[in-house]
């Protein structure tokens, strides 16, 4: 009767906490019972939840395609990447080598690389592939006849109109096809015989006079293969540091399968498998001819998934060293040194729960569908630190009972156990899992599909915790009080009595120690406060100055060889861009052509940012002007004509080169006019700046003069492509991703806060411990070198769910302290609740140590996060906050629920009197 009076006089917002509190902790006092009585029946029914749920990865996914992965799908490069694929149907990936001397151009060099092709050339896989059959094929011609055909002047008749068209297209359709290189070699024609004979004036005299002119297929130069090039007084080259070569690879993006092309990292470029078994080949060959070559680089299109895969997996040996770190610490924190209280099943059975909640929770992500991704390896670890600290919590509030209630019968002390700690690892499990929903949000499909796998995660690592580790441990409890040895049940101890040594509880005594004599004092207070102003300062001004930054080279090991060949690149090869296209549908290109060299003139005078413009169109107007005296700038043209003077155009020998620039709705047939073009390219390169970030504002312009074009008709569809635009959109876009993302975050996270422990001041403090922790993680972030990109994006993300519980046990646990001051609360709560929080952030860092020893920069910025993430949380939570509660904390819950004794539990529920 006085207890509902006392309710009546309460006010609406403390109703509310009451029913908060009494509510989840009734709740969890009747699981912790129903669990104490029938242990064996919650293990078999927790193992029969990963049965069935196992059945969910039967439509496992695992996402290997990068334009899948690392690009929001709502972006017009996704969409324009599709297209490309799907129209284009047939592009090239390269090989390549360089060799850097004091001249390249000299007899010795030219010979080695002409050995080095000739191996290449006559290699074969174990499946006999060789590179023919992989090769991208161009038309081989007769040089010397081709001469004989065409004028050396471009302002003269060319044989595609003058001659024959029957004589002249048989000629065309009996030529040959042959690999397309990219080789100094090609002056020679490939004549090992020749090129073993030449003098270095002989090398000179050719790279300066070629002609251009005699190229049949895809257009070439070979000065652009040349670096640190050495020109005498009259412009004419005499002498290079470094030289390339280059072999390109046919890719059917129509046959690719990036589930067997792609890898797990999701860093594999498309090719076809015969493709890739050859790449292999050529690997191997330049690994050998690198072991004699100090200064010789190469690079396979296969070379950074193949290096970046490996070096994310590679580690993966280390980071088991962590779990088995972890199975001892456990034992460590939750064992007392004796024969019947240490606990080595029961730590080692709750490990298991973290994997139990790890396959419930990706099986039930791959029932609804969604893909496994390259960053999900570390989910498990994240889920350790996690899982492990709401098991040292019940341990804790196990060890918490008072003198009286370890009276208790075993169910009842195993609900009050339950009571306590249920409370505490609901508000960090929810409020984690509620963090990575609203990650979930974001536009990165990876980051999206990892935050879907987290919270599902940590949702079932906590379900298991409170039921399966707690029927684990009711029969650890029963082994012990039935005086069974700890790590050999079989053995009895009768009326054993342990050491005094492992009854005392050593950690409390030192929290109380040292809270009491330094850090609950008035000067340890001032220093912990002036600390906290300190770093905060310090990490905002470096928070400020925190780049939006990322370079896929971070993803290769320093010592690897295409981490060289990227270095020799920049040094001898500055001048090489980025590869983009000026991409155009099924317009009507005889309308067009105006607007078409209007767009390309931009791109040509934006000489700050493009170069290498290799235009069609222009060549296109001189090819009709001089053989058909029609000017296609001033005169309209009809479609038939058109299409006409196209076809002679594109089998023409000067212009023939641009026939890999089209793709037609149908087969290119010399004497007859062009089918219907499907989509043409104009190739240019954009300009490499140092700074990544740079790069944004150029890929903007470029695009700006595709959406600019206004074309009119047929699919009017124009863009600028590149696939290095991949990176820079995802640059671009993730900074604002990530301070969208974390501000949601902490909002939701502190109303769940709100919700569950139903204390406006408490959850304020909360709030500023979480915020305080995240402006010191971002500001020591910017101070060990690391920058916004995607993979801190996803570090913070998982911050916000590991900082919050930090505060939140000790705010909850002080809150729940009925007697005495707020010093005196303050010190009770950091002596009962604070060794649970600093072993749970301890067991969060070991989860993530071995991180540190890995060399891939995902695991390296991961150990750097969350090593800051639990150096500030566990300082903000068991150092400032005790302070803070201390002088100004909260009155205790007014309200409260008494401990409901065992024989009012009835078999139908709880029937409180």
């Amino acid at each position: 009767m006085g207890l509902c009076c006392d309710f009546l006089k309460i006010s609406v917002c403390e109703k509310f906490t009451y029913g908060v509190v009494t509510g989840t902790e009734t709740f969890f006092y009747k699981l912790g019972v129903g669990i104490a009585k029938k242990p064996v029946k919650t293990i078999i029914l927790c193992w029969l939840v990963v049965f069935l749920s196992a059945f969910g990865f039967l439509r496992f996914r695992q996402e290997k395609n990068p334009l899948k992965l690392w690009v929001p799908p709502d972006t017009a490069f996704v969409r324009d990447s599709e297209w490309l694929m799907e129209t284009f149907q047939n592009g090239f990936s390269d090989e390549a080598i360089t060799i850097i001397d004091d001249d390249v151009l000299t007899p010795k060099i030219i010979n080695k690389l002409a050995k080095i092709h000739t191996e290449v050339m006559s290699a074969k896989t174990p499946n006999n592939i060789t590179m023919r059959d992989v090769c991208f094929k161009i038309p081989k011609v007769n040089k010397k006849l081709l001469r004989l055909m065409m004028s050396e002047k471009e302002d003269e008749a060319d044989p595609s109109t003058t001659m024959n068209a029957a004589l002249y297209c048989s000629f065309i359709e009996t030529m040959k096809t042959d690999c397309y290189t990219k080789s100094i070699l090609e002056l020679w024609d490939f004549n090992m015989t020749h090129i073993s004979l030449l003098t270095k004036e002989d090398i000179v005299n050719d790279i300066n006079s070629y002609d251009k002119n005699l190229i049949f297929g895809k257009l070439k130069s070979y000065e652009h293969l040349l670096g640190g090039v050495v020109k005498n007084e009259t412009g004419h080259i005499i002498g290079a540091k470094a030289i390339e070569n280059y072999w390109l690879l046919l890719v059917n993006f129509s046959s690719v399968d990036m589930s067997k092309a792609g890898n797990m990292a999701g860093t594999g470029d498309w090719a076809n498998e015969k493709a890739l078994e050859w790449e292999i080949t050529f690997i191997n060959i330049s690994e050998k001819i690198k072991e004699n070559e100090k200064e010789f680089y190469y690079f396979a299109s296969r070379s950074f998934g193949d290096i970046s895969n490996a070096s994310m997996f590679q580690d993966i040996d280390k980071l088991c060293i962590g779990i088995a770190i972890m199975v001892i610490y456990v034992q460590f924190v939750i064992s007392k040194f004796n024969w019947l209280e240490v606990r080595t099943v029961l730590g080692t059975v709750g490990l298991l729960t973290i994997g139990m909640g790890f396959i419930v929770g990706a099986g039930l992500c791959s029932l609804f569908g969604i893909f496994y991704g390259p960053v999900h390896i570390s989910l498990p670890f994240l889920l350790m630190g996690l899982g492990v600290d709401d098991m040292l919590v019940i341990m804790n509030c196990w060890d918490e009972l008072s003198v009286s209630e370890t009276r208790l019968p075993l169910p009842e002390r195993v609900g009050l156990m339950l009571k306590h700690a249920g409370v505490s690892i609901t508000i960090t499990s929810f409020t984690d899992v509620i963090a990575f929903i609203i990650g979930s949000s974001t536009i990165l499909p990876c980051l999206e599909s990892f935050c879907i796998y987290a919270a599902f995660g940590v949702f079932m690592t906590f379900v298991f915790a409170v039921t399966f580790f707690t029927a684990c441990f009711v029969l650890d409890q029963k082994r012990l009080e039935n005086g069974r040895n700890g790590i050999l049940p079989c053995i009895e101890h009768p009326k054993y009595q342990p050491n005094k040594c492992s009854q005392s509880r050593l950690t409390s005594r030192a929290f109380e120690y040292v809270y009491g004599n330094v850090i609950l004092t008035v000067p340890g207070k001032i220093i912990i406060i002036l600390i906290t102003l300190t770093c905060t300062s310090f990490s905002i001004e470096s928070t400020m100055r925190l780049e939006q930054r990322f370079d896929p080279k971070w993803f290769l090991p320093q010592e690897s060889n295409l981490a060289d060949f990227l270095k020799a690149r920049e040094v001898h090869f500055p001048h090489v861009g980025w590869d983009a296209g000026f991409y155009m549908g099924a317009l009507n290109y005889s309308q067009e052509i105006r607007k078409i060299h209007m767009a390309v003139e931009k791109l040509e005078n934006l000489t700050y940012i493009t170069s290498n413009v290799m235009s069609w169109v222009e060549p296109f107007r001189t090819f009709v002007l001089v053989n058909f005296k029609h000017d296609v700038y001033q005169q309209d043209l009809d479609e038939d004509r058109f299409n006409i003077f196209m076809s002679k155009f594109l089998h023409s020998p000067r212009y023939a080169k641009y026939q890999g620039n089209f793709v037609f709705d149908g087969k290119l047939e010399c004497g007859v006019p062009i089918p219907k073009i499907k989509m043409s390219s104009i190739d240019f390169n954009i300009k490499r700046f140092k700074d990544p970030r740079l790069q944004i504002a150029p890929m903007h312009m470029v695009q700006a003069v595709a959406e600019n074009a206004n074309f009119t008709s047929g699919d009017r569809f124009g863009t600028v492509w590149s696939k290095y635009f991949a990176m820079w959109i995802t640059d671009e876009l993730i900074d604002v991703e990530v301070m969208r993302n974390l501000e949601l975050a902490l909002i939701c996270v502190m109303a769940c806060t709100i919700l569950l422990i139903a204390d406006w001041q408490t959850c304020l403090w909360i709030f500023v411990c979480v915020l305080v922790t995240m402006v010191n993680v971002c500001g020591f972030m910017q101070r060990w070198g690391l920058t916004i990109d995607l993979v801190s994006c996803i570090g913070l993300e998982l911050a916000i769910g590991l900082c919050v519980d930090y505060a939140t046990h000790i705010g909850h646990t002080f809150l729940t302290i009925h007697e005495g001051t707020r010093q005196e609360r303050a010190l009770r709560t950091v002596s009962s609740i604070g060794s649970a929080v600093l072993f749970g952030g301890l067991s969060t860092f070991i989860g993530v140590f071995m991180m540190s020893q890995s060399d891939a920069y995902t695991f390296q910025s991961f150990f750097k996060i969350f090593s800051l993430v639990i150096i500030f949380g566990i300082f903000h939570g068991t150092m400032l906050f005790p302070v803070i509660l201390s002088w100004i904390g909260p009155d205790p819950y007014k309200v409260h629920s008494k401990p409901i004794p065992q024989h009012e539990v009835t078999e139908n529920g709880t029937e409180l009197t």
